[in-house]
């Protein structure tokens, strides 16, 4: 007589269970350079820090990838980071308006908050021909059109990725 009990759970459904918890532990451990990076990121508060700055959720992907580019950089960005986390937590604004509000443009962690938002916004780091592409399509300054709009596809013209006679990458569409 069979039992026919949704409830219950499968010996076949089990033993993927622990398959799968298996495997992910066993991928720490095969990269253990990995797990120590986002438990550098996590320690950082690198997340918490972007998603009061950004107003919305910063995936931790994404955010490893912003975290090491900005650390790649800026030799100092770690300490820049940790004293804006302190300020933050310590001020408690309510919103990112206010703790722009309460500073100028010459604050030491201003300008931190302003690296952070615009590397999230734009989806690159670093400045003129030193500039690293994150992300394009995931790049926030897309979501208020996304439901709208497709993200565009096509570079800044003619020759934009040549290099220059000066070595530097072309990023006004010089030629070559």
């Amino acid at each position: 007589m069979a039992h026919n009990n949704s409830s219950a759970i499968s010996r076949r459904r089990l033993l993927q269970g622990m398959g799968i918890l298996s495997l992910g532990a066993m991928c720490n451990s095969l990269f253990p350079a990995r797990a120590l990076a986002a438990d550098q990121l996590a320690d950082s508060g690198f997340l918490q820090v972007s998603q009061f700055l950004v107003s919305r959720p910063c995936g931790p992907l994404l955010g490893q990838r912003y975290y090491d580019a900005l650390t790649r950089h800026d030799a100092q960005f770690s300490q820049k980071l940790s004293s804006l986390k302190t300020l933050l937590q310590q001020r408690n604004f309510s919103h990112v308006d206010d703790f722009l509000a309460a500073f100028t443009a010459d604050n030491s962690d201003w300008q931190t908050a302003k690296t952070l938002i615009s590397a999230w916004y734009t989806g690159v780091v670093g400045s003129g021909s030193d500039l690293e592409l994150i992300a394009y399509a995931d790049a926030m300054m897309y979501l208020p059109t996304k439901d709208i709009l497709v993200v565009p596809t096509y570079g800044g013209g003619p020759f934009y990725w040549a290099v220059t006679q000066k070595g530097q990458v072309a990023t006004t569409g010089e030629h070559a």
